[in-house]
């Protein structure tokens, strides 16, 4: 008998509750047909109306602010099992684009469709709603990152951030995770220049702390970082027991 394999989006979900058949076949409706993206290609783009969400399917995704000058900050990063566009459903545009930072795939649908979703499968949507949270909480964690920490600790705290992260989504438990961005965008979603994030991964490299086999990134002394930063894995600490 084959194994059906689950989609990193009902992965994810099944790490916090025990679904059933019935929310099984309603995940596997709403998530749908997958759309193939390429590299660079638009998700959502912040001058066209949308007024949909994306659920990613496979690879990442970013969310880029856009100053005069072309100077962007990177403000969120989504990876397979992540839904984007819910922290905008208020707004008739996406306030800023978001574009893959790969090659992968997504599905979109209307937000009218995830509302069905919600007052058919309430706990289905709570939980959705539970962990696109986590998102949000954790990008405060970076914004105080980046104002109160040196910068060293701010790139030692991005990292801890999207390991974290990874081992949500990964079914395969690993010391290594995959970090598809340049050195440029490593400085955009830490207000760093390229050239110092270069000079800080070269000194992390040097003193052992951190081996980089590109794409992927293995954080030799986490448990040191993690006390030294106080650092807290909101993606670890998701408490849905109150739906139940």
């Amino acid at each position: 008998m084959l194994k059906t394999v689950q989609s990193a989006f009902q992965s994810r979900i099944s790490r916090h509750i025990l679904l059933t058949d019935t929310e099984r076949d309603a995940l596997s409706r709403l998530e749908g047909q997958a759309v193939a993206l390429g590299k660079r290609d638009h998700v959502f783009s912040d001058s066209k109306p949308n007024d949909r969400i994306a659920i990613m399917r496979s690879g990442w995704a970013v969310s880029r602010v856009r100053s005069d000058g072309n100077q962007t900050t990177i403000s969120q990063i989504f990876m397979a099992g992540d839904i984007i566009g819910l922290s905008d459903i208020g707004l008739n545009r996406p306030p800023h684009e978001t574009t893959m930072q790969t090659d992968g795939s997504v599905h979109l649908l209307s937000r009218k469709a995830l509302c069905d979703f919600g007052a058919q499968h309430p706990r289905l949507f709570a939980l959705i709603l539970s962990l696109a949270s986590l998102d949000a909480t954790a990008l405060n964690d970076r914004l105080h990152a980046i104002t109160r920490y040196s910068a060293e600790d701010r790139l030692m705290h991005f990292l801890l951030t999207i390991k974290a992260k990874s081992e949500q989504i990964s079914e395969h438990a690993s010391d290594r995770f995959p970090l598809p961005l340049s050195q440029k965008e490593i400085g955009d979603a830490l207000g760093l220049t390229d050239i110092y994030v270069n000079r800080l991964l070269r000194g992390l490299q040097k003193s052992g702390q951190l081996s980089l086999t590109r794409p992927n990134v293995k954080i030799n002394e986490r448990s040191v970082w993690a006390t030294r930063l106080n650092f807290q894995d909101r993606y670890a600490a998701l408490d849905f027991s109150w739906a139940s």
